[in-house]
């Protein structure tokens, strides 16, 4: 069995300008629980899911359409190649808390690839394993500033996010 067997490649996508409110709307009209986030130009640049939402966005407190999808989007964008096996894109999705990966052919985005997808082709001692592992990960989001640094929560008196803020000493970046 090979990932082009396994994978989907009608995805959706979603401008990184657009609103949260916007993305779930898109989500919920094509009944998909992920969207690959791309630039002005088209570009895929980050990955939206539901674990997004819930890790990045719900704790802001702020209303779906003031704040951008970029703002919550994982970067940068997960991507496998196209020919990897399915037990290294199940360790891809686990070493890095995945929950989905986009799979690519070169430079462009073919399809994605979920651990629902995955688990069946999976034997079950290893689909218990992917799973298990993946809900003990959590989110590592890099900068975009220095790249180097990792962005984390700035709570405010409430216990509300109020930004996100580069743990590199010497970047300033603040989202």
């Amino acid at each position: 069995m090979k990932l082009t067997d396994v994978m989907s490649t009608d995805f959706q996508t979603v401008d990184e300008d657009a609103s949260v409110f916007d993305a779930v709307k898109k989500m919920v009209d094509s009944k998909t629980f992920g969207l690959i986030v791309v630039n002005a130009q088209g570009k895929p640049v980050g990955l939206l899911s539901e674990r997004s939402l819930i890790k990045r966005f719900i704790l802001r407190n702020r209303k779906p359409d003031e704040v951008p999808v970029r703002k919550v989007m994982r970067r940068p964008l997960p991507a496998v190649p196209r020919g990897l096996s399915i037990p290294k894109v199940a360790e891809y999705l686990v070493t890095n808390g995945l929950e989905r990966t986009t799979v690519t052919d070169g430079d462009s985005v073919v399809g994605y690839v979920t651990l629902t997808d995955l688990s069946r082709y999976l034997s079950r001692e290893r689909i218990w394993d992917v799973l298990v592992s993946h809900r003990t990960l959590d989110f590592t989001y890099f900068c975009p500033k220095c790249a180097t640094g990792v962005l984390a929560p700035v709570y405010g008196d409430k216990g509300e996010i109020r930004v996100y803020a580069c743990n590199n000493p010497v970047c300033e970046y603040t989202e």
